[in-house]
């Protein structure tokens, strides 16, 4: 996967958010497209934006990989392209998908199929 995914604009916040203010922004978003939360129909649409929104959090909820990603982030805004930087973006990828499949763990299953999800994600 080399399309680069800007955390900030999937959770609606600036760059300079704080950990609540991310935290909030993903609360937030999570209880408007949590799959079990809309009609049957809606279902499919809401489970590709609930993989966008855990993935785009877990990138920048662990300060050490916030900083790598805004490391990319910077990279990609001044070039249009991280294609020199990818195996470290796939690296933050599945680093915050590690960290997504934990929190889930955590919270017995809070989170929706989060660990599939980025893996699927990642195949696309």
């Amino acid at each position: 996967m080399d399309e680069f995914v800007d955390a900030y604009d999937v959770l609606k916040v600036r760059p300079s958010a704080d950990r609540d203010t991310l935290k909030a922004a993903y609360r937030r978003l999570a209880a408007r497209h949590h799959p079990d939360r809309v009609p049957d129909d809606e279902r499919a649409d809401a489970t590709a934006r609930m993989q966008q929104i855990n993935v785009a959090y877990g990138l920048v909820a662990e300060p050490v990989r916030r900083r790598q990603y805004d490391q990319l982030r910077a990279l990609h805004r001044a070039r249009g392209s991280i294609s020199e930087a990818e195996d470290l973006w796939l690296q933050l990828l599945r680093s915050a998908g590690r960290w997504v499949g934990r929190q889930r763990q955590q919270t017995g299953g809070g989170w929706y199929r989060a660990g599939y999800a980025l893996g699927r994600w990642l195949r696309e």
